[in-house]
C-alpha cells in the first residue's frame, strides 16, 4: 500500500491555493463593482449631454448653460477618478492572479513528486 509522506504538505498547498482563489475572486468582484460605477457615471453624463443638446435651442438663460457646463466638467473629473481607482484595483487583481499561479505551480510540483513515487512503488 502506497503512503505519501508529504500528503500533509500537499493538503496545505491546496488550502493555500483555495485561499488565493478566494482572494482573487474578491479582487475581481471589487474591480467589476468599480467598473460598473464608471459605466453608470458615463451613462449619466451622456444623458445630461443629450438633454443639453435637446434643450440648447430653447435655452435663453446663460446660467442654466453654466450649470450644465459645471456638471459636465465635474462628472468628467469624477469619471477620471473612478477609472484611476479601477486601474489600481486591476493591478491588485493582476498581483493576486500571479500569486495564484505561483501557488498552483508549487502544488503541482508536490503532486508530480507524489505521482513519480507512486509509479516507482507500483514498479517495485
Amino acid at each position: 500500500m502506497f503512503r505519501y509522506r508529504l500528503e500533509p504538505l500537499l493538503r496545505y498547498r491546496k488550502a493555500l491555493e483555495d485561499e488565493q482563489r478566494r482572494s482573487l475572486a474578491i479582487a475581481n468582484r471589487q474591480y467589476l463593482t468599480e467598473m460598473m460605477a464608471v459605466h453608470k457615471l458615463e451613462i449619466d453624463r451622456a444623458h445630461a449631454m443629450k438633454t443639453l443638446d435637446e434643450g440648447l435651442m430653447a435655452m435663453k438663460d446663460a446660467n442654466v448653460m453654466r450649470i450644465y457646463d459645471d456638471y459636465l466638467r465635474g462628472s468628467a473629473a469624477e469619471i477620471r477618478e473612478e477609472k484611476e481607482k479601477a486601474d489600481q484595483t486591476l493591478q491588485i487583481v493582476e498581483m493576486e492572479r500571479e500569486k495564484l499561479i505561483e501557488r498552483m505551480k508549487k502544488r503541482r510540483i508536490i503532486e508530480a513528486h507524489r505521482e513519480r513515487l507512486n509509479d516507482r512503488y507500483k514498479l517495485e
